[in-house]
């Protein structure tokens, strides 16, 4: 196991080299284990923070269209490159996926990785009361849901980690839907929530795992981060959120990447593409009252602004 400085390094000179850190992610810590369902281990790589201090907390959620995808997918994952030299301890999960397990299983997979990681935070030099999800495509419905839901904790649960609340003091949302009843479903859709459907019919399954139906009061900031050009997402879920979250109160700020399709592996690539590595950084900085370095592991740009 390399230390955190030697991650480091090897990490930002690779990136001056290549541009791109995908082929050479190499978690601290690996197949952590935060918890247990239906007998089998759920597990979370770890990215060691550089600095001193005690430290944010980034759990990075990765997408793949609720039936693919694990801890170390790339458009996600990448985050964790400049999260980590930035001073976050990043924490990219795996989750049960469908159709074996439908929604919402895992969207009990993130909370409980939320419950741990605030229970057990302190292992980590972290900080339990600075916890940002960081989610995209499948994983940005799960960040939106688990941030909207701020699921309390169970103060008569027999384990200490489910007696922690689920809620998130930050959310960033990549490319990821906020309604199903705004989007033709899919195959992949259908793979979530056709057993929803078939329990309670089409109309009530949409909206209840939906997670603009659970806007409220007092949420937690949120920033929205997608292409313009998505294939799969209309860019009106952002706006749409956005608003909602708006009329009750709460920040919903959006970078919107002009040309983005869907995913970060292109984006460097776009002519004109915004900082938005630099901006997500310096927007969860503001929430979390905290100064970083920024700028190690994000991609160089391939395109002229």
């Amino acid at each position: 196991m390399c230390s955190a400085a030697l991650w480091m390094t090897i990490v930002v000179s690779a990136c001056a080299l290549r541009g791109t850190c995908d082929e050479l992610r190499t978690p601290t810590q690996e197949g952590l284990h935060y918890g247990e369902a239906d007998g089998q281990p759920l597990t979370m790589d770890y990215y060691a923070p550089a600095g001193t201090g005690v430290h944010p907390i980034a759990i990075i959620i990765h997408g793949g269209g609720y039936q693919r995808g694990n801890s170390k997918s790339g458009s996600e994952a990448y985050c964790a490159d400049f999260l980590a030299p930035s001073g976050y301890a990043v924490f990219s999960i795996n989750y049960r996926l469908a159709p074996k397990y439908p929604y919402p299983y895992m969207v009990y997979d993130v909370e409980r990785a939320v419950r741990y990681l605030r229970h057990n935070a302190t292992k980590w030099n972290a900080d339990p009361n600075k916890i940002a999800l960081v989610g995209g495509s499948a994983g940005g419905f799960l960040s939106n849901m688990v941030g909207l839901l701020s699921a309390p904790g169970d103060p008569k649960a027999p384990d200490p980690v489910d007696r922690e609340s689920a809620r998130a003091d930050a959310v960033v949302t990549l490319y990821a839907q906020s309604s199903f009843a705004t989007v033709p479903l899919n195959r992949d859709v259908h793979a979530l929530l056709d057993p929803l459907i078939a329990k309670v019919g089409e109309q009530e399954a949409l909206r209840d795992a939906s997670p603009i139906t659970y806007v409220k009061a007092g949420d937690p900031p949120f920033l929205l981060i997608q292409g313009d050009q998505d294939e799969y997402i209309p860019f009106s879920e952002d706006t749409n959120m956005q608003t909602a979250l708006r009329r009750v109160g709460v920040r919903c700020d959006i970078i919107r990447i002009p040309g983005g399709k869907h995913g970060t592996g292109g984006w460097h690539k776009l002519p004109g593409v915004p900082d938005w590595e630099h901006q997500m950084i310096e927007w969860l900085n503001t929430r979390f009252e905290r100064t970083s370095n920024i700028g190690p592991g994000i991609r160089a740009r391939e395109a002229n602004h």
